[in-house]
């Protein structure tokens, strides 16, 4: 290869390492393994920090994420799965179980957060499928204390998460 050939070709690599991100579009699937140019984009413009709310996601159902960079000629990087998390109705943020055979969420509930937690009642018959889970068993003004764990395809559970307090107003 010639010095100019090599030049102009290390030169239009800087030139790409170089370029300024102005956003992120947002891709959604119903199958994980689908090829990505069969993704749905979700956004028309570039939302600027990542933050993306889906208005389109049915309850219930699950969807595959993924982002690619916008620069500011347009051009697009190749996609990345972002870390996803969800704040509950309280304002508790939880991160998304990254399990591949990941089912769902079977939820604890007591009246005294001492209690073992092998002693506390479990609120779900099978795993729950999404992040919203709505105990129709409380009473007004009184205190429970939940916690989640991840269920796999084999009913395998994961650790305990997070111990919260709520109380029913």
């Amino acid at each position: 290869m010639n010095k100019k050939l090599l030049r102009k070709k290390k030169k239009k690599l800087l030139q790409k390492l170089d370029r300024k991100v102005i956003g992120y579009h947002v891709y959604r699937s119903e199958n994980e393994n689908l090829p990505f140019v069969f993704w749905a984009r979700m956004t028309d413009e570039p939302i600027p920090e990542g933050n993306f709310d889906d208005p389109a996601a049915k309850l219930g159902k699950r969807y595959f994420y993924k982002l690619t960079q916008v620069y500011e000629d347009g051009e697009e990087s190749n996609p990345i799965t972002p870390k996803s998390s969800f704040t509950d109705h309280a304002g508790n943020k939880f991160e998304q179980n990254p399990l591949k055979d990941f089912v769902g969420y079977n939820m604890y509930r007591s009246a005294d957060e001492k209690v073992p937690l092998d002693k506390w009642e479990r609120r779900n018959k099978e795993p729950i499928p999404t992040t919203e889970y709505k105990d129709e068993g409380v009473e007004p003004d009184e205190v429970y204390f939940y916690y989640v764990r991840a269920v796999d395809s084999k009913g395998n559970e994961s650790a305990p998460g997070e111990i919260i307090r709520v109380m029913r107003k």
